[in-house]
């Protein structure tokens, strides 16, 4: 049975004018900051998630999922230069209580734990995926909608807790594909403990100039805030105190006798033991980190790659966020950015494998023939679908099958899309029509639901 090949068919563009205004704007245009992710960009995002979850369950993590607004209170507070404005809030018409769109997923699992799971012993290990809504302030980034995927390590803390939240961390982003990246390693009270006598405003001021690595900016705002002595010479020394192992000396000798020598010796330790265990291509130590939310208060880090101009993700350890849920617990969590990951993979030649989707059309007549050939190729996990062999090629084209087939109790075809291989067959059963279709597609035979 031969297959014609007509040219593809955008299934986008075919309903476009009923979308389009006549001055070509979107008739339904999306709110600031949202966007649609179409099937290619959904499915491979899915895959990016599915592994990182696996990836945490690997190591006891178990999936929770959070509602994506709660009480203000429970989103806002100590969220440090996550500014009020950047917080999407409204009013929730059954309660008249104020409520926000979920900025940061954190402090939603703290309440988890602290309330729902309060008699659970530790450590509790969870993880979730989901997006959250900020507002973007960077010209370039307007999105307002974050896709994470993360995890939250409850009531282990020191340097073993640290440890096994690198760990899982870089396990992680191993399974999605990324090969080259890097572990940008810092600790919050090594700058925190030298501004912690600045009033708020000094301290936010002073943190603003330590981001962008302005020595002499941080020297000016710390004076102002009151600053003084060794303690204003360790803090203007910090944005300099970046890099490998050779950091180090310097630094024993620029904060010893300062308030920030005790938190350094444990980013030390930590740093040492991230090296030992080589999870990391690549390691760096950056002694004037700040942190993106206020509750942290140890270690914190970021994976760098190339492509997206931002952490591919971030994490750190957060051990007074539970205070504000009567009682303290040492905690630690990571999550990964979906869209910078995506966007680092595809700089590093990573795009992902296409996984196998074929159409199978039945010849007139041959419909029973048809369906039984499809519950062939899901029985082996093939993702598949019945066609019209009207449209035939046109319409998997458009809809990216990867393997297009003619079926028939008298004869089938079977055409790769991918090289325009076509391979003919003459009477076969549907098992063999899909043991055919499966080799076309180069996947190794899988067994059926009897095992055979």
């Amino acid at each position: 049975m031969p297959i014609s090949t007509p040219p593809p068919v955008d299934p986008a563009s075919a309903a476009a004018p009923a979308r389009i205004r006549g001055n070509g704007a979107l008739a339904h245009p999306l709110p600031a900051g949202m966007r649609d992710l179409l099937p290619v960009e959904a499915s491979r995002q899915l895959a990016l998630s599915r592994a990182v979850l696996e990836s945490f369950e690997r190591f006891g993590y178990e999936p929770v999922s959070v509602p994506p607004f709660e009480y203000a209170e429970v989103l806002e507070h100590d969220i440090g230069p996550l500014d009020a404005g950047q917080v999407l809030r409204f009013v929730e018409p059954e309660t008249g209580e104020v409520v926000a769109l979920r900025p940061d997923m954190t402090p939603q699992i703290a309440r988890l734990v602290a309330t729902r799971l309060a008699d659970s012993p530790p450590p509790v290990r969870l993880c979730y995926e989901g997006a959250v809504v900020r507002r973007r302030v960077e010209r370039a980034r307007r999105e307002r909608q974050i896709h994470q995927a993360g995890f939250e390590l409850v009531g282990k803390g020191g340097t073993a807790g640290d440890l096994e939240v690198l760990s899982v961390a870089a396990s992680a982003v191993r399974a999605t594909g990324l090969a080259a990246f890097t572990l940008d390693i810092g600790h919050a009270m090594v700058a925190g403990s030298l501004i912690r006598t600045a009033n708020p405003e000094g301290r936010g001021r002073i943190v603003e100039a330590l981001a962008t690595k302005d020595e002499e900016e941080t020297r000016r705002r710390a004076e102002r805030a009151g600053i003084r002595g060794r303690e204003l010479d360790a803090l203007v020394a910090l944005p300099g105190l970046y890099g490998g192992h050779e950091v180090w000396e310097r630094a024993d000798r620029v904060l010893a006798g300062t308030s920030a020598e005790a938190p350094a010796r444990e980013l030390r330790t930590l740093y040492d033991a991230a090296l030992a265990a080589g999870l990391w291509p690549n390691v760096v130590v950056d002694l004037g980190e700040t942190w993106n939310f206020a509750y942290y208060t140890g270690m914190l880090f970021q994976v760098l790659a190339d492509g997206p101009g931002e952490a591919v993700g971030s994490g750190g350890r957060y051990d007074s966020l539970f205070d504000r849920f009567g009682g303290a617990r040492p905690a630690a969590g990571f999550a990964i950015d979906l869209g910078n990951l995506t966007w680092a993979l595809d700089r590093a030649g990573q795009a992902g494998a296409t996984r196998a989707k074929i159409l199978v059309a039945s010849a007139p007549g041959e419909e029973a023939f048809g369906e039984a050939v499809l519950s062939e190729l899901r029985r082996r996990g093939v993702r598949c679908a019945a066609g019209d062999i009207v449209m035939g090629v046109r319409y998997a084209s458009a809809w990216r099958y990867s393997h297009y087939v003619e079926a028939s109790a008298g004869g089938s075809s079977l055409l790769s899309l991918e090289t325009g291989t076509t391979h003919p067959m003459n009477d076969s059963s549907p098992r063999e029509v899909a043991e055919a279709a499966l080799a076309l597609t180069g996947r190794p035979k899988a067994m059926n639901s009897e095992g055979t």
